[in-house]
């Protein structure tokens, strides 16, 4: 089980206190403070706007200082700016300037400290590099799961709770990480120092060297179309969509958001546990990737028949099973990725998919105002399956081998 590691368990924590303030965050902008679908996708796109800047800027910092550093710092002011913002909120309630402000702060630690983690992963165990990404994949569900099912205490523990609780999470992950890093000092004793702590000067020149990279790596610049797909359409189908299908047409379920978002995670941690015990015969996991994307633009349209809340709920498991997807190609990413550019290039990928979902997730709430629910899920599901037909087309992940 990857929580027998303390760096998965980090890794855990994090992702808890991610899961927990995504449906925190759901929760806190359609139901405390009531906002329109405009205002709920600007707030979305504004917390994921600083991965369109800092997140390559944290990569090459997480390169130049070390990630340890680069994590710890950027994760403790996490968890000061949650606990900081839910005693603001318990005091003066919600007000647009206050929430922007937290927005954009705990959006810029975030783009900072999600890299630097991830760049622990390829030697986070033993294991080789793609069996260390899909436990990783694991402990990312388990821990998202395990958020979720947290959310279902909102009602009680109120936005001041729940921020503070969610900042408490982020402040443990620092701590594992910690006692990760001082056990693997005492094995290590003299040897070379991991390559997810080398630390070296940035290259002024660091865009050249990504340019560079990719033009070398094919592979690598379809796995970052790829990451760049599920931001701009696959995320903030989950944040804007469901959430108001759900509000519009099963609004007496508002509490019991979680629940969904629960049934997501299960799908999720069942697709990456089996992918991971049958890795060995997954010889085409682009192939695979692209057709549990193909099956996502399925589902969406699914969304337009939706009739109960359980039927919403299924449809969510199912949708969460596609994580699969990124899971089985990451690993083949970090693995092509230079030792030394490692946490950059990681950055970029990491721009695309979450820089991309500030457009996606504030586009997806202006057209649902502008054009309507239904349209919106017609386009958006049209809209993906032209993407991964786009990705076929050029054929790099369609050849893909496992490492």
């Amino acid at each position: 089980m990857p929580f027998k590691n303390n760096f998965f368990r980090s890794y855990g924590f994090w992702h808890w206190g991610e899961g927990f303030q995504t449906v925190l965050f759901t929760w806190y902008m359609t139901f405390h403070a009531d906002l329109t679908a405009t205002e709920i996708g600007f707030f979305q796109g504004l917390v994921l706007s600083p991965f369109l800047i800092f997140t390559i800027a944290g990569g090459a910092l997480t390169d130049k200082v070390g990630a340890s550093i680069s994590y710890v710092i950027s994760t403790c002011l996490f968890g000061v700016i949650l606990i900081a913002y839910g005693i603001l909120d318990h005091s003066y309630g919600y007000v647009f300037e206050l929430f922007f402000a937290y927005c954009l702060l705990a959006g810029i630690v975030s783009a900072v400290s999600n890299p630097a983690i991830d760049t622990f992963i390829p030697e986070a165990s033993s294991l080789p590099v793609q069996e260390n990404s899909l436990l990783a994949a694991t402990a990312h569900n388990l821990a998202k799961l395990t958020g979720t099912v947290t959310g279902l205490l909102l009602p009680f523990l109120i936005a001041v709770g729940g921020f503070i609780a969610n900042g408490i999470l982020m402040l443990i992950s620092v701590l594992f990480l910690l006692l990760h890093l001082k056990q693997k000092k005492k094995a290590q004793k003299g040897s070379q120092q991991n390559r997810s702590e080398q630390k070296g000067k940035v290259s002024r020149f660091v865009f050249h060297r990504i340019f560079s990279h990719y033009r070398k790596c094919p592979e690598n610049f379809d796995i970052l179309l790829s990451s760049g797909l599920q931001g701009l359409l696959i995320v903030p189908t989950g944040y804007i969509l469901w959430p108001l299908i759900m509000r519009e047409q099963f609004p007496e379920y508002g509490d019991y958001i979680a629940v969904a978002n629960i049934c997501g995670w299960i799908g999720a941690i069942t697709a990456t546990t089996i992918a991971k015990r049958y890795s060995y015969r997954i010889i085409k996991p682009g192939l695979v990737s692209l057709m549990t994307w193909g099956g996502y633009a399925c589902g969406v349209f699914l969304l337009l028949f939706v009739d109960s809340f359980t039927a919403l709920c299924l449809l969510v498991m199912v949708f969460g099973s596609t994580n699969v997807g990124k899971a089985l190609v990451y690993g083949k990413y970090m693995h092509n990725s230079p030792n030394d550019e490692r946490g950059v290039l990681i950055a970029v990928d990491q721009t695309a998919f979450w820089g991309l979902a500030t457009f996606g997730t504030f586009g997806l709430g202006v057209l649902v105002d502008t054009i309507g629910l239904n349209s919106t899920i017609i386009l958006t599901a049209s809209s993906i399956l032209l993407g991964v037909i786009g990705l076929i087309c050029r054929g790099n992940l369609l050849l893909m081998k496992p490492t």
